[in-house]
């Protein structure tokens, strides 16, 4: 968490939710040296999302499921809201568009130096949809 834009929302986050920020899970905690915890660390639940990026969504998940406030370590909340994010980021039906968003997802842009990451997302997309495919028949 980048703390002057994600520790306020995470706060607000964890407070509307009845959960301890000092205690719930976020990926990559940070630890000094002695190993105490200095930080909270990065990204919240299934789809691992920044506290600052949550705020955006929330209320669009809520919306559509009913359920507040959205959670961000609910499965369904989480990946309601990334699939949302993917589709703001210009998901499609076309390999290019699924590439891109996957891309901005990971790292805010498009950058062909992060190209490992939309290139292995769209190579375990390919292995779901043959293993769906798999499955109906």
């Amino acid at each position: 968490m980048k703390p002057d834009r994600d520790q306020d929302p995470f706060i607000a986050i964890t407070k509307d939710l009845g959960r301890d920020p000092d205690v719930t899970p976020v990926s990559c905690p940070m630890r000094g040296k002695n190993g105490k915890r200095i930080g909270w660390g990065g990204a919240m639940g299934p789809a691992q999302f920044i506290p600052s990026t949550w705020m955006g969504y929330k209320e669009k998940v809520s919306a559509i499921t009913g359920k507040s406030p959205a959670d961000p370590w609910d499965i369904r909340d989480a990946f309601m809201a990334a699939a949302l994010l993917l589709k703001n980021n210009g998901a499609d039906a076309t390999e290019d568009g699924q590439w891109k968003a996957a891309m901005r997802y990971f790292s805010g842009s498009t950058n062909k130096r992060y190209r490992f990451y939309g290139d292995n997302v769209l190579i375990l997309t390919a292995k779901y949809e043959q293993d769906i495919k798999d499955l109906v028949i």
